[in-house]
């Protein structure tokens, strides 16, 4: 069986731990059955051609594209037996000038519309781990303000034949234009299992630290300046009692990881796989990125995750605690710090009982196919 993943190829290492899950999760619903997997880079639909892996820049190869006929080449979407989105934002909607709308996301129309409805009525299109990308404090009702995402997301949902989500905010948006898929937590949990890495001896803490805590302010009074000041105040008081490593997912959170401290223990790698076995000998994090946190979440180990939007708010769905970005001061941190140096209040034990349930979830959705 050919399954086609649409999903970032060396692009981001939080892609790749969903993507691997989603794989492990695959895995066990075919048993027995030669499964053949080929990742589509959702930022350049082109790669879903043969031969044009190597064409990543979306300005150009979008033209490219367009006008090359599908019959010219090999292409992985229309040779699938199986096509899965793999776990992302899915569902956004920001007002306003400048303002992003899931509509016009640069993958639908040519992987979709272009190419899998010429055979929708032989292959199954699933949408696994689908997530929501508003702001922090968001109650989803932006999204039925516009007319051209409510028309998306709806088109979207026709097509596929099993949809999960990653978080509860998801499940609000598709309740709001009638529409309903489970919540279930984000397949990245099991990327491990699919990579065989097991748990190793908790050796440090893991900091993952982003100016102004996440990618996008998305027009929220967030400082940056205070956010910088706060962390680099709560990482010199534990240093004095934890060894501490900045594990950084790019270069520029490694810039700003030796603003903080020059000296400081920072990993780095352009493996995803390397970052699976660091997180395996973690004690527990402080992450502005949740897909770390959901990492560590997979070998038993807490974190407390500080982000801007409601990516950050998935972390409740594995049991973790979360802040908006203006809320994570020095008593915050200290007090989380503490709370997950005492345990999290069982977190291993915790965390097994919602993996376990998750699992069950995920093969009863998959049950449709």
């Amino acid at each position: 069986m050919k399954v086609s993943i649409i999903t970032t190829v060396d692009h981001n290492v939080g892609d790749d731990f969903v993507r691997e899950g989603i794989i492990y999760l695959l895995k066990q619903k075919f048993t027995g059955q030669d499964l053949f997997f080929q990742n589509i880079h959702k930022h350049s639909p082109i790669t879903s051609r043969y031969g044009f892996e190597w064409f990543r820049n979306l300005r150009f190869s979008r033209r490219v594209d367009k006008y090359l006929p599908l019959a010219l080449t090999q292409d992985r979407i229309l040779e699938a037996d199986l096509l899965v989105q793999s776990g992302a934002p899915v569902y956004w909607s920001h007002e306003g000038k400048g303002g992003t709308h899931c509509a016009d996301n640069e993958w639908f129309d040519p992987l979709i519309r272009r190419r899998y409805k010429l055979i929708k009525e032989q292959v199954a299109f699933i949408n696994l781990a689908a997530g929501s990308c508003q702001r922090y404090h968001s109650d989803g009702s932006e999204f039925i303000r516009s007319q051209k995402d409510v028309d998306y997301v709806k088109e979207l949902q026709g097509l596929t034949k099993i949809t999960t989500l990653r978080d509860t905010l998801a499940k609000k948006i598709l309740n709001s234009i009638n529409l309903d898929a489970p919540v279930i937590p984000c397949a990245s949990i099991f990327a491990r299992n699919n990579l065989g890495i097991d748990p190793e001896i908790p050796d440090f803490v893991a900091l993952n630290y982003m100016r102004g805590g996440a990618h996008y302010s998305f027009g929220q009074n967030t400082d940056p300046d205070q956010w910088e000041k706060t962390f680099r105040e709560f990482y010199y008081q534990i240093k004095k009692q934890e060894k501490c490593v900045f594990v950084c997912h790019n270069q520029a959170e490694v810039k700003e990881a030796k603003k903080i401290d020059p000296e400081a223990n920072i990993f780095l790698s352009q493996d995803y796989v390397d970052y699976v076995k660091f997180y395996a000998k973690a004690k527990f994090g402080i992450m502005n990125r949740v897909h770390g946190a959901f990492m560590l979440a997979s070998f038993g180990r807490p974190s407390f995750v500080i982000g801007t939007d409601s990516r950050a708010c998935m972390a409740e769905e594995i049991g973790l605690r979360h802040a908006f970005v203006n809320d994570a001061d020095m008593e915050r941190l200290m007090l989380e710090y503490q709370y997950m140096k005492d345990g999290a209040n069982s977190f291993e034990e915790r965390f097994s009982s919602i993996k376990a349930k998750a699992y069950q979830d995920y093969q009863s959705a998959l049950n449709q196919l």
